[in-house]
């Protein structure tokens, strides 16, 4: 099965018959008014005690930069307009094939203004370059990013790049006046949105209550995946869950013995402040002991890129 999004109005009487026998939202477009405090505060809680603490510290002033970006620089967009071009079949925000504007860049410019008084000093060069960078540079770090060409940018620059990539598809995204919509098709490990890759999966609470989704990595939007089964493959006959402490951690991943991937998922049951940025970036010893067991991570955390 695989997600479209389609607009209020062509789900009509048969979304209403479905909410009356237990509809599952299929897509949760990011709420944007508390998600970077939120986060922020989660990576300042989670320094605590933790090996990676001053960089937890810095991604929780990553974030805090974001937030401030987000207000200083609204964004104006006739959704309507782009749902009905959008063409069957394809993301509605496909980050591959999406037409930036430079809206992006001028939340760049943001971002770096608000971190370069409390940034680190081996952090400082970078966002100097950065903010002496051309637009043609900073395009195409964009594009290399998106098409998973990770060595052509150094990582200490990623983290910026993304960080108003996500910010400006978030945005984006928030502004959809659609809904998702299951129908048969593949590809389901990907963003409905924009075709980006999940950064981590949520076991929820509330409306929601026991429902997996995957988060994405660029523009915030989570999807709905049936448990027990793995994201990447679908498959479901060799399944396992590994976690640092005990059967009661929130954080886990699950792996797949057929594909030879892992997915954490974080489980808001058993601690209802986790974020999926958050604490799947807190969690890197697990990385490791999934690596020394022969498993490749499926997703990718916005702070930290592959360096090949």
């Amino acid at each position: 099965m695989s997600i479209r999004i389609v607009s209020k109005e062509e789900l009509g009487q048969a979304q209403k018959n479905e909410k009356g026998i237990g509809f599952i939202p299929a897509v949760l477009f990011p709420n944007l008014k508390n998600l970077y405090q939120r986060r922020a505060e989660r990576f300042d809680e989670l320094a605590k005690d933790n090996p990676f603490a001053d960089y937890l510290e810095f991604a929780a002033e990553i974030t805090r930069a974001q937030q401030k970006a987000l207000y200083d620089n609204p964004l104006e967009m006739d959704m309507d307009a782009l749902m009905a071009a959008n063409m069957p079949g394809k993301a509605l925000l496909d980050c591959h094939t999406f037409q930036r504007t430079e809206h992006w860049r001028k939340l760049l410019k943001s971002i770096i203004a608000e971190l370069l008084p409390v940034a680190p000093d081996h952090a400082r060069p970078t966002l100097e370059n950065l903010d002496k960078a051309s637009e043609n540079e900073l395009e195409d770090m964009a594009t290399a990013l998106f098409n998973q060409e990770f060595s052509a940018v150094s990582p200490d620059k990623s983290v910026f790049i993304w960080a108003a990539l996500s910010l400006y598809w978030a945005q984006m995204a928030s502004m959809i006046p659609g809904k998702g919509r299951e129908e048969h098709g593949e590809h389901r490990q990907f963003c409905p949105v924009c075709a980006a890759m999940p950064v981590s999966g949520v076991i929820q609470i509330g409306t929601t209550q026991g429902l997996r989704y995957l988060h994405c990595g660029l523009c915030e939007t989570e999807w709905h995946v049936v448990r027990i089964k793995c994201t990447n493959c679908e498959q479901t006959r060799d399944l396992n869950y590994w976690s640092l402490e005990s059967e009661q951690a929130a954080v886990k991943a699950e792996s797949c013995g057929d594909c030879g991937s892992y997915l954490k998922i974080l489980s808001q049951e058993k601690d209802a402040k986790v974020d999926t940025v958050a604490d799947d970036l807190a969690t890197l010893i697990l990385d490791a002991r999934m690596e020394e067991e022969g498993f490749a991570r499926s997703s990718i955390n916005p702070f930290l890129f592959p360096n090949e």
